[in-house]
């Protein structure tokens, strides 16, 4: 598993990626989650996702007042399927972080937004796309 941390300073915002995760590293993604405040409904459906050990997954957590997101995205069965989990949970964090701040979901912010997670989550993700890096 991977641990990315990133800093979206002109949101004052703080996103958490857990990238390859699998059953062995529940815990620590709990923890996270509990560490951001979840909520126990979305805490017990990510509990039960990390434990069956879900491939092809991902979830995101957003917590409005400390200004934290959480991803996570799981192993996955091919590059194609980590593209899509990927741009899934990244759609779900921008659209969070828009609500939360009052920005306009069909403006550009919010595609600003999108493509500034892109790029910070790009150096971590291509590896995972590229198709002779991981073979």
């Amino acid at each position: 598993m991977i641990r990315q941390s990133e800093y979206i300073p002109e949101l004052d915002w703080e996103v958490t990626i857990y990238y390859d995760s699998e059953r062995k590293h529940a815990d620590e993604i709990l923890r996270t989650l509990e560490d951001v405040g979840c909520d126990d409904e979305t805490y017990f459906r990510a509990e039960e996702s990390l434990l069956r050990g879900d491939r092809n997954s991902g979830l995101t957590y957003t917590n409005d007042k400390k200004r934290e997101s959480v991803i996570v995205l799981s192993k996955t069965t091919t590059r194609e399927e980590f593209a899509n989990t990927w741009f899934h949970e990244l759609i779900h964090c921008a659209i969070h972080i828009a609500m939360a701040t009052g920005l306009d979901l069909q403006g550009e912010t919010m595609a600003y937004i999108g493509g500034d997670l892109a790029m910070a989550m790009h150096p971590v993700a291509a590896r995972l796309m590229c198709p002779t890096c991981n073979d």
